[in-house]
């Protein structure tokens, strides 16, 4: 019963992206979340930790939006969270928010899609901040064990691969690298989105398609 007034939409866009809609009259909030189909795995042999490494720039800024954060300040002050992260096979962004403004949000987020800066300004706060959190993982048993796990099975798997990186790693990766490696794995046909919101479902495809097409 709980669901009765909930309507779906699959679509996919003229770009390849495709979305999984849900118009929910009851949603206290709206929320979406974007996976990219690449994640530790396809990191370059000369720089481990890519994958993670750029999820973490694409919060830099771009060239609609390009004040450092300001996505981050914008979803906090409207009641919302945001959060990010690097598996083996996808990166995932995501993010909830207050209905009265989920459509500058969901602008906001398309963004980091279409037209990142990787702004030089915070590139190497985000570079200590990858190394901070690979060393706050070596203290970690689940982690422990999962390191354990890579390196003990194929070395010749992806899997065996330094998934989260370092300084050491990504200290002397040239900014071109990174774009690089953002234009050949984060293409619209390797994205699937959700949206999940209050407003009419019509009105959500037209939103989705407007934002996620210049991609």
């Amino acid at each position: 019963p709980d669901l009765a007034e909930r309507k779906t939409a699959k679509i996919q866009l003229d770009n390849g992206l495709q979305a999984y809609i849900i118009s929910d009259p009851g949603a206290e909030q709206s929320a979406a979340a974007l996976a990219v189909t690449a994640g530790s795995w396809q990191d370059s042999e000369q720089y481990p930790g890519i994958a993670h490494y750029l999820e973490h720039l694409l919060f830099l800024g771009n060239e609609k939006y390009p004040e450092e954060d300001q996505f981050m300040g914008y979803v906090k002050s409207n009641g919302g969270l945001v959060n990010a992260y690097t598996s083996s096979d996808r990166t995932v962004y995501m993010f909830s928010i207050n209905n009265n403004v989920f459509d500058s949000a969901l602008d906001q987020f398309s963004h980091f899609f279409i037209d990142p800066l990787f702004n030089p300004s915070g590139v190497k706060r985000e570079l200590h901040a990858v190394d901070q959190e690979n060393a706050k993982n070596i203290e970690n048993d689940g982690w422990r064990s999962w390191m354990i796990f890579k390196a003990t099975g194929n070395p010749k798997s992806p899997n065996a691969k330094f998934s989260t990186g370092n300084a050491e790693t990504l200290g002397k990766i040239p900014p071109s690298e990174v774009k690089q490696w953002w234009e050949e794995h984060y293409t619209a046909s390797q994205m699937h989105l959700v949206v999940y919101s209050n407003q009419p479902l019509d009105d959500l495809i037209k939103i989705v398609n407007e934002d996620f097409e210049p991609i």
